[in-house]
């Protein structure tokens, strides 16, 4: 029977460090078959990221650690700067140049898409292009191409990105689907429909309205009700909604556009988001309603707050804002801060737009409107400086009982806290209670028990015959009188007062001033100076900061809430 009973034991742990060694030994492949057909962003990737990573810390494996930095970029939507940043530094390790060019663009990627930080973004792409010259990886070679193209647009060169994004469509689309692997098929579909999307952009920039719509209609066509795609569906829904909006028709274009904003909200894509609330405030207007136009402004506006990112597109909505406040519904903080607003982005399309910023200037120009702001200011300063005065003073009166009404509110919680203290009996200086130690060579101080006991004896003593309300007392002086030394009474009243020397004189005698106001009337009346005098403190004002510093209230307020409660005039 002992036999049986070893044999299962035995048995037992083999079976459990079997099933362990199983667990710890699961290959990189099936870690990464947890999330690889995750969708980006999708935080529930990343604890199995974690797990791929450690995997390929642990075994010096640095092509698997650069995978999972990859893969950590991918999904870690708060972090993707670190982890691109991590996918570089391993691919220079590695020195592949494929390779290292493909995590400089990712980076990229990661400062326009998520970032909108265009300038950062190209200087990724430029190290990218630099690695893959001579690459034999045509789809990352167009891919680079691709987001060259994407900088070239936000620089007004409209044609030329567009001949790049045409490259990008016509590569992506002429990969057979045969010779391809799933998750090949499927970056190649979406690399292709970001190019057809792009060509639709700058096309309609371009004002090549046809040739924008047939695309819109096929890229809608080529995504829709197809899962993995939703973004990029409703990026052409959106463009079909702005080429309605041209067509003047409002109601559909709303329709489509309001189906398109959700999921472009979700992924945090602002910059189409602000495109799309301009072109709702734009049928709003058109439709004459004042009321949703100010409201999808204003949310373009938000936006431009948050990220502080505009597309020079929408800029002519601070405009409509400016003009309503001025003419409608006059407003004149409202004029000057959409003013503001409006100069604010025109600096900023100025330093990442320069072709388009020339444009701007024909349209809105810069100079001109500083002048109408100026004007606007002068105009309104003699109208205003009546209301300025009326509100500056009403401001400064109702600043004034507001923080009277606070202080008073301080006080008087200060002043009840200070009578329950002293009701319960709490407010008294008792000593720190210690638990003994279990060593002596663990006890904090070198303090024999029976020195301990004799100060205690000599300080109660001291305390009870009020001897602290002498003046000029020093700790040197105390402990002649007390008959210790200095240090011994100094790392007495340190570990059982929970305090220092000068410290605990005051609070003896703060202590012993607020128990004759508080039990003894004639004291209210006594003046700060007396009450100082009275308790053995020197000066007025250092009587004063202590009373605060201990009471957490003025000797004066204190003298003025105790009277109230009394009732003493």
């Amino acid at each position: 029977m002992k036999k049986l009973n070893y044999f299962l034991v035995l048995f037992s742990v083999l079976s459990q460090l079997a099933f362990s060694q199983q667990k710890k030994d699961r290959t990189f492949k099936e870690i990464r078959k947890y999330y690889e057909k995750m969708t980006i962003d999708d935080m529930d990737a990343v604890p199995h990221v974690k797990l791929f990573i450690q995997k390929a810390k642990r075994e010096n494996n640095l092509p698997k650690l650069v995978q999972g930095y990859r893969d950590g970029r991918q999904f870690d939507y708060q972090n993707k700067i670190k982890y691109a940043d991590s996918a570089i530094a391993v691919s220079l390790t590695l020195g592949n140049k494929e390779d290292i060019s493909k995590d400089y663009l990712s980076k990229g990627i990661v400062y326009y898409f998520y970032q909108k930080k265009y300038k950062l973004a190209l200087d990724q792409y430029l190290k990218a292009y630099e690695y893959s010259k001579g690459s034999k990886d045509q789809y990352h070679h167009y891919k680079v191409i691709y987001h060259l193209g994407i900088v070239k647009e936000h620089l007004g060169y409209y044609n030329e990105a567009l001949e790049h994004f045409q490259e990008c469509a016509v590569f992506y689309s002429s990969e057979p689907d045969h010779k391809l692997h799933e998750n090949e098929r499927y970056n190649y579909k979406k690399a292709y429909l970001n190019s057809l999307h792009q060509m639709i952009v700058n096309n309609r920039y371009l004002k090549n309205f046809s040739k924008s719509d047939s695309l819109s209609q096929l890229g809608y066509q080529l995504t829709k009700g197809n899962p993995d795609f939703t973004l990029e569906n409703s990026y052409f829904l959106k463009c079909i909604g702005i080429s309605k909006f041209h067509k003047q028709e409002y109601r559909e274009a709303k329709t489509d556009l309001e189906r398109a904003l959700p999921v472009i909200l979700k992924r945090n894509d602002f910059a189409w988001a602000q495109v799309i609330y301009y072109y709702l405030g734009n049928i709003a207007k058109a439709q004459n309603d004042q009321n949703k136009t100010i409201y999808y402004y204003s949310e373009l506006d938000t936006i431009f707050q948050r990220h502080e990112f505009i597309l020079p597109e929408v800029y002519r909505s601070y405009i409509y804002l400016i003009d309503y406040y001025k003419n409608i519904n006059v407003d004149v903080s409202k004029q000057l801060y959409y003013t503001n607003q409006l100069l604010k982005a025109d600096s900023l399309i100025s330093k990442d737009y320069a072709y388009l910023s020339s444009k701007l200037h024909k349209d809105y120009d810069r100079r001109a409107l500083i002048e109408a702001k100026e004007n606007m200011k002068k105009a309104n300063t003699k109208q205003m400086r009546y209301a300025q005065i009326i509100i500056f003073s009403g401001s400064i009166a109702l600043g004034f009982f507001i923080l009277r009404s606070l202080k008073y509110r301080k006080i008087k919680r200060q002043y009840e806290l200070l009578q329950k203290k002293i009701a319960e009996g709490t407010y008294e200086i008792h000593d720190i209670v210690q638990d003994e130690p279990r060593d002596n060579s663990i006890r904090k101080t070198f303090l024999t028990p029976e020195i301990t006991l004799e100060i205690k004896g000599k300080l109660e003593k001291f305390e009870q015959e009020k001897q602290f309300l002498k003046k000029g007392l020093s700790e040197k002086s105390v402990a002649l009188k007390l008959s210790t030394n200095s240090h011994y009474l100094s790392v007495y009243i340190n570990e059982h007062k929970g305090m220092n020397f000068n410290k605990y004189i005051a609070a003896l005698r703060i202590n012993y001033i607020t128990h004759l106001l508080n039990t003894n009337h004639m004291y209210l009346r006594f003046t700060i100076e007396a009450l100082a005098n009275e308790c053995g403190i020197a000066s007025r004002q250092n009587f004063s900061n202590l009373f605060s510093e201990i009471n957490g209230i003025r000797p004066t307020d204190y003298i003025k809430q105790r009277k109230k409660e009394l009732e003493i005039d």
